[in-house]
């Protein structure tokens, strides 16, 4: 099949067929906590993942603006070769880099107190999700 014509995700009731570079069409079932697929367009069987919504936390920091302090979401590559993903992960990206006075360090630490909270109920909801539960 020439993939110069790409075809976008496409959703059924609980799956999702996805144009593959090395299997053309593959219908899997598409779990509801998953955001979609239009960031993932046209991968190998292998590579095709469910992620959830982006938790994000970060803190207002005088003096710096925003700061970023973590991304996470559930993420489940149940066809990835090598490391196998047999149950849902939390995929984390800690962002805060950068040189702070002792002064602003109560502003960061209350994001991370924050992105410490919201990284639980992650845990807890892919915790949630390996036992069979639905979100």
């Amino acid at each position: 099949m020439s993939h110069d014509k790409r075809k976008p995700p496409r959703y059924g009731d609980g799956t999702v067929t996805i144009d593959t570079f090395d299997q053309g069409d593959v219908t899997v079932p598409e779990p509801a906590w998953c955001a979609g697929h239009g960031w993932q367009p046209n991968p190998h069987r292998t590579d095709i993942t469910h992620n959830s919504v982006k938790v994000k936390a970060g803190a207002s920091v005088a003096g710096q603006g925003w700061v970023d302090i973590l991304t996470a979401y559930v993420s489940h590559a149940p066809y990835l070769v090598g490391q196998s993903e047999p149950h849902p992960v939390v995929a984390v990206e800690l962002n805060a880099v950068g040189d702070f006075t002792a002064e602003q360090i109560p502003d960061l630490t209350r994001g991370l107190k924050v992105a410490i909270v919201r990284l639980e109920r992650i845990a807890g909801e892919a915790l949630h999700l390996r036992d069979g539960g639905t979100a």
